[in-house]
């Protein structure tokens, strides 16, 4: 198999500079490469692994952890064909022992379970890889270079991994002109011809070979100042800085970078150049900690009659609401406006809120399930769930297994999903005119609380964005603190479809919770009637029902006849409870 070859990559100088730094002294702590996709990351890392040194003549491995990765594969277990067959107690490597000596690469790491993520956490920091498990007990060397890459905007780091990498580079995708035609070029040249283009950059890979091999020698007599160390301690302690671990990465840097261009002591410039590498995906404690009330809050004024969005009224007689059936009568009469063009200010945001939602019901931690055929000669796969091996041991013993026989009984992990929060947060004018909107803040604020991860989707000045993707619940209160304002119109049914599509895409479970939280009256797109914009949102909610496992919650504030009316015909048919909250 051809790599496309480190030095061929155009651009990325900075996470070039990391990985080679890393080439030199693996024991910096691994680079976290953030960027928009198509920004050729992974390819970057897969030529990196090349310029490694070998390991007995042969090339250092690289290994790359899928998103779905099982604890088994990761960490190891018993080899189930052999136990099956023969009943042999054999040990299967996995993915961490595997990378020893070489590189261990994930791509969109953000996006990993946290299950899988925590298993990371300490082999990552000691290079020793205990296996605990299936009644095996033993201990692996696994030092390797942990390499990750994640899109910002598709979610949050975890704090407790974020910290684990040395450096974080943030990687821009706006080429220039001249970059983009040469990036075209090599790529295409590349794929017309493997062979030829390695070759062809033979002669700089090998150059860059021979400085990495000098600096790997003169590393451990690189020297740093003392004066450079206070000044690297007294840094870290104004910028607030937790623990050591950023500090250490600093001084590795600084040394790997003298050792690579020919030095025996380690300059000023190495340490700026350091400091830049090792704080590019770090928060100050300025920066972590989530903003409180402010000394002096700005006051809100009043908003006049005309700064609301009216609300919508019903044909008939005051009250009357349609049928709540799919068959409801047609959307008559009502007409939500245009958002008054001036922005209304948030107060600050309160503590959390609480507001009880209804709780979904899952089953118990394990499951079995038993197979009365099974080949002697194929590895049997399970659909769902990984297999206990002594635990189905056990219990097929029981049930008077012998080795090599059929009739064996699995026993498999069904743990609980990881509960997750996907809300829909309207902070359009009429939200902020109803006050709806500093509530709303606070409870879902103490919903997040209670999710491990969060999604948070935003409708504001009239665009609809992710504020979240995947986040703490940490990360939500902040985000939803620093709300400016009120502002714009409401496009409803988009945003729900967005959310109905996100919903899907992230495979929903039962223990997640899904909800809304607007006044209900959207914007008209121009020559749109108001009938037409409820039939749009009625049809987006109940995609999202389909989509989710669990009923999405629509979360409003106490609304007048005609808008009561207006929600209740939109939510019509569609799965969709309707809770109104009142208002502080």
């Amino acid at each position: 198999m051809f790599l496309y070859p480190f030095t061929a990559v155009v651009g990325m100088e900075r996470a070039k500079r990391s990985l080679l730094l890393h080439a030199v002294d693996p024991r910096i702590g691994g680079t976290l490469l953030l960027g928009h996709r198509g920004c050729a990351k992974s390819t970057l890392a897969r030529g990196f692994a090349a310029l490694l040194p070998t390991l007995q003549s042969r090339p250092a491995p690289f290994v790359e952890v899928p998103l779905g990765v099982s604890e088994d594969r990761l960490l190891g277990a018993v080899h189930g064909e052999s136990l099956v067959r023969t009943g042999a107690w054999i040990s299967q490597a996995g993915l961490l022992e595997m990378a020893d000596g070489g590189v261990l690469y994930i791509d969109e790491i953000n996006l990993l379970p946290d299950s899988v993520s925590d298993l990371l956490l300490d082999s990552a920091a000691s290079g020793v890889h205990r296996q605990e498990r299936d009644g095996l007990s033993q201990t692996h060397r696994s030092q390797y270079i942990l390499i990750g890459t994640m899109n910002p905007e598709e979610g949050d780091l975890r704090p407790q991994l974020s910290d684990r990498f040395a450096h974080g580079i943030q990687i821009s995708g706006s080429f220039s002109a001249e970059e983009r035609v040469e990036i075209g070029r090599r790529r295409l040249a590349f794929e017309d011809d493997p062979e030829a283009f390695q070759q062809a950059w033979a002669a700089p890979t090998a150059l860059l070979n021979e400085q990495l091999q000098n600096a790997r020698k003169r590393l451990l007599e690189v020297k740093v100042a003392e004066v450079l160390r206070f000044d690297l301690a007294k840094r870290a302690h104004e910028e607030g800085l937790e623990g050591m671990r950023a500090e250490l990465a600093v001084l590795r840097t600084a040394r790997a970078a003298a050792a690579l261009r020919g030095s025996d002591a380690a300059s000023q410039e190495d340490m700026e150049e350091a400091w830049r590498l090792c704080l590019g995906h770090r928060s100050t404690a300025g920066a972590s900690a989530p903003p409180g009330p402010p000394s002096a809050p700005a006051s809100r004024p009043p908003p006049s009659p005309s700064a609301r969005k009216p609300d919508c009224s019903t044909e008939g007689k005051p009250g009357s609401a349609a049928p709540s059936t799919p068959t409801a009568a047609p959307l008559k009469g009502l007409t939500p406006k245009a958002a008054h063009p001036t922005p209304i200010p948030l107060l600050s945001m309160q503590k959390p809120r609480i507001l009880s939602l209804p709780e979904p019901v899952f089953g118990g931690r394990h499951q079995t399930a038993s197979m009365k055929v099974t080949s002697r000669f194929k590895t049997c796969r399970l659909s769902v769930g990984p297999v206990l091996w002594q635990a189905s041991l056990l219990q097929s013993v029981k049930q008077g297994w012998k080795p090599g026989a059929s009739g064996w009984s699995w026993v498999r992990n069904s743990t609980q999903p990881v509960r997750r929060l996907w809300a829909l947060l309207d902070a359009s004018r009429s939200t902020g005119a109803a006050a709806f909107l500093e509530q709303a803040r606070g409870i879902l604020a103490g919903i997040a609380l209670q999710a491990k991860r969060v999604s948070l989707l935003l409708i504001h000045d009239h665009k609809i964005s992710w504020l979240l993707r995947n986040s703490t619940a940490g990360g939500a209160f902040e985000r939803l603190a620093n709300l400016p304002n009120a502002a714009g119109g409401s496009p409803i049914a988009e945003a729900v479809r967005n959310l109905s599509r996100a919903v899907g895409a992230g495979r929903a479970t039962r223990r997640d919770t899904v909800c809304l939280f607007s006044d209900g009256l959207p914007t008209l797109r121009q020559g749109e009637t108001a009938a037409q914009a409820g039939a749009g949102i009625r049809a987006a909610l109940r995609r999202l029902g389909r989509n989710s496992p669990v009923m999405p919650q629509w979360i409003c504030p106490p609304l007048g006849r005609g808008a009561a009316a207006w929600l209740e015909k939109v939510t019509a048919g569609t799965n969709c409870g309707v809770v109104q909250i009142p208002l502080k």
